[in-house]
This record gives C-alpha cells, sequence and structure tokens, in this order.
C-alpha cells in the first residue's frame, strides 16, 4: 500500500508542477480609439457628408418622378356629397407606364399630404389646397394667405428608389 501511495504522490506532483510551468493565456494587445480621435472621426464623417451634398444637392433627393402637377381652380365634390364647389386645387397626373406607390405632396416644403392608395397609369388626382397639414402641426395650407410657390411630389419607383420631382410657380 505504501507503493500505492508513493505513487499517487508522484502523480500530484508531476500536476503541480505542470500547473506552475504552464502560464497564463496572453492576450494580443487590441488598438484603442482615444476620445479625442473619435470626435476627430465623427466631424470627418460630417463634414464628407456636407460636402457631398453641396456638390451634388439634385442628386442626393433620388430619380425624377414621372409626374405632371398643375394649380388651379377646379370644382370639387363637398365634403357631404351633395354638389361640388370650385376652390384651389393641386393636380397630379402619373404620365408614366407604373403605378407610383407611396405618393405624396409637398406645398412650399411645409406643407403635406400623403397619398395612401397608389396613383395608377395616366391617373390624375385633383386635390384641394386646404386639405394639406403642416408637417410641425395640424394647421391647414390657406390659399387665400399664401401663395403656391412649389410643389414636391415623390413616389415609388418600379426599381424601389425613391422618385422625386419638384415644380415651381410664379404669378
Amino acid at each position: 500500500m505504501s507503493e500505492t501511495t508513493n505513487q499517487d504522490d508522484s502523480v500530484e506532483n508531476d500536476l503541480v508542477q505542470n500547473r506552475s510551468v504552464e502560464s497564463p493565456p496572453s492576450v494580443a494587445p487590441t488598438m484603442r480609439l482615444s476620445r479625442l480621435g473619435l470626435i476627430i472621426s465623427l466631424s470627418s464623417m460630417v463634414a464628407a457628408g456636407l460636402a457631398v451634398y453641396a456638390l451634388f444637392p439634385s442628386s442626393i433627393d433620388g430619380p425624377p418622378l414621372p409626374v405632371e402637377v398643375q394649380i388651379g381652380n377646379e370644382p370639387v365634390m363637398t365634403t357631404s356629397g351633395v354638389g361640388a364647389m370650385v376652390t384651389e386645387v393641386v393636380i397630379v397626373t402619373n404620365v408614366s407606364d407604373h403605378d407610383i406607390p407611396k405618393l405624396t405632396l409637398d406645398i412650399n416644403g411645409q406643407y403635406l399630404l400623403l397619398q395612401s392608395s397608389p396613383l395608377k397609369v395616366g391617373e390624375t388626382l385633383t386635390m384641394p389646397q386646404s386639405v394639406f397639414t403642416d408637417k410641425r402641426s395640424s394647421q391647414r395650407f390657406d390659399a387665400f394667405k399664401y401663395d403656391v410657390e412649389d410643389v414636391t411630389v415623390t413616389g415609388q419607383l418600379p426599381s424601389g428608389a425613391r422618385g422625386v420631382s419638384k415644380f415651381f410657380f410664379s404669378e
């Protein structure tokens, strides 16, 4: 039995010696970004984005949307559904060979209208200017107070890209 005990002790001593010989795993040094480096890199990204926008402002919006826009006075059905009333309107016509979903109309960069149904091929949409609402509040566009300076129309093209066309009106 003493021989077995001696063998067990020698195995334990070998294990203890092997553990002390093995060093802990070393970790490779990693690069670290300082606070100043982070600020400089973020600032340069913002500056590069602004520089691209300044050089190519029209290409940032997207490809043109194939629509025609007119403003004028047209009869529009009243909310009660009985009769029509002549009012200031925005008229949008789809001149493409495909439907235009996700259509939005924007008057003077401030008053917005979202069209839920797609504008079909050749379809004309006549919308009273009074249904356009301010982006920041629920105030409606007042054609007697304000002139329509521009109308921006956006919609989804068949490629999935957003098409944008801006129409300017001067009196």
